[in-house]
């Protein structure tokens, strides 16, 4: 298709008079269209920028995903609509453009998004038990799984798992579990003493089926969400490879991939003491504690909006000032594929909120409306930043 042709099937689109078919065929050109675009007025430019984007708005609204558990019960889907896409941000201004060539060629080999779908996670994880045994959660039957040291593990009909006492009396040995989540995965357990755990994408816990020492010690990677149950007698301990974390009840979260700069722990509600080598911290509701591996310094700092850190367990991507590697870092676990950047990162800043359940299409589009181009091929992202 030539220039005229591919300006006629803007005008089109711009004018409402395009079939779905070429609405489609549209957007996907747009979402890869990596920096070309025909000669364009302004307003034809604005027209077909704001269209793209109602029509990503409108696609997003009339979508029908059920409800997970990891979203709260009051959250409802469409609240967060207006703000769904994303605004990105250079030198303080807002950076939102169609770059013009004097020739453009629309192929098929660039219109590729519905070849090549990548699908978002879900409830996925596999649960290893003391003897070795690996038991593939979204594979398995709900109810009664296994019985460990006088434990019982229940799988529910909603997806997650719970560990309860076969009797009153409570045993005086424990075996070690692990629940580990794949790329694209995630997953919400019940510990024996009423612990709630929600494990994102590649991340694990692993933990005692029954607490019988003087306090209750875990160990995480990945980013976690741990809502404590309070007990004076046993601390809570979350062991990390660059830290340790005591509660006696309390809500935080944990960011410990291998893959960011910092671990990050997050406290929400209660307080918590955070421990790396000689160096303690202690931390109040809406502080930060931000560790790295080249340092032995423990960085404190305050946190404004409390739901972006745990947006994750609620089903939502929510970015505060990310930059694009940060934020496909998230993408690329969730959507467990890989990110190409051909050419260089531009210095942007992404601030919006968008639900987990989208399929990568819809978020492309959204990326292109930013000015950031994408491709997908071979389930791989490419990114053409210009």
């Amino acid at each position: 298709m030539n220039t005229a042709q591919l300006q006629n099937l803007i005008e089109k689109y711009n004018n409402q008079t395009a079939t779905q078919e070429e609405k489609t065929q549209l957007e996907e050109w747009y979402a890869t269209v990596n920096g070309e675009s025909p000669e364009l007025r302004s307003d034809e430019r604005s027209a077909l920028k704001d269209n793209i984007y109602s029509s990503v708005i409108t696609s997003i609204k009339n979508e029908d995903v059920a409800e997970t558990e990891y979203r709260k019960p009051k959250i409802r889907y469409l609240k967060f609509v207006s703000a769904a896409v994303f605004v990105a941000v250079l030198f303080g201004g807002v950076l939102i453009y169609l770059q013009h060539t004097n020739q453009t060629t629309l192929s098929n080999s660039s219109i590729n998004l519905n070849k090549h779908r990548l699908k978002p996670g879900g409830n996925n994880a596999v649960l290893k038990l003391a003897d070795g045994t690996e038991l593939i959660l979204n594979q398995t039957a709900n109810g009664q799984i296994a019985n460990q040291s006088g434990v019982k593990i229940t799988k529910t009909k909603s997806g997650e798992l719970i560990y309860t006492f076969l009797s009153n009396s409570k045993p005086e040995s424990f075996q070690n579990n692990t629940v580990s989540t794949p790329r694209g995965g995630q997953y919400h357990l019940i510990l024996v003493d009423g612990t709630g755990v929600w494990l994102n994408a590649a991340s694990s816990i692993t933990f005692p089926t029954a607490f019988v020492g003087n306090d209750r010690t875990v160990k995480v990677t990945g980013e976690v969400y741990f809502e404590v149950s309070k007990d004076r007698r046993k601390p809570f301990i979350v062991s990390t490879d660059r830290s340790e974390i005591k509660v006696l009840g309390t809500h935080f979260n944990v960011n410990a991939y291998e893959d960011e700069d910092y671990q990050k722990t997050t406290l929400l509600e209660g307080s918590i003491e955070i421990k790396k080598g000689n160096l303690t911290k202690l931390l109040s509701p809406g502080e930060q504690a931000n560790i790295s591996t080249a340092s032995e310094a423990i960085k404190i700092k305050q946190i404004e909006n409390l739901d972006a850190i745990i947006a994750w367990k609620n089903g939502y991507f929510q970015f505060l000032g990310s930059d694009l590697q940060s934020f496909m870092r998230q993408i690329s676990r969730w959507y467990d594929t890989e990110v190409i950047y051909n050419g260089s990162i531009p210095a942007k800043q992404y601030v919006g909120k968008i639900p987990r359940n989208l399929e990568v299409g819809d978020l492309i589009k959204m990326l292109a409306y930013t000015g950031i181009h994408c491709k997908i091929e071979n389930n791989k992202i490419t990114i053409n930043p210009k």
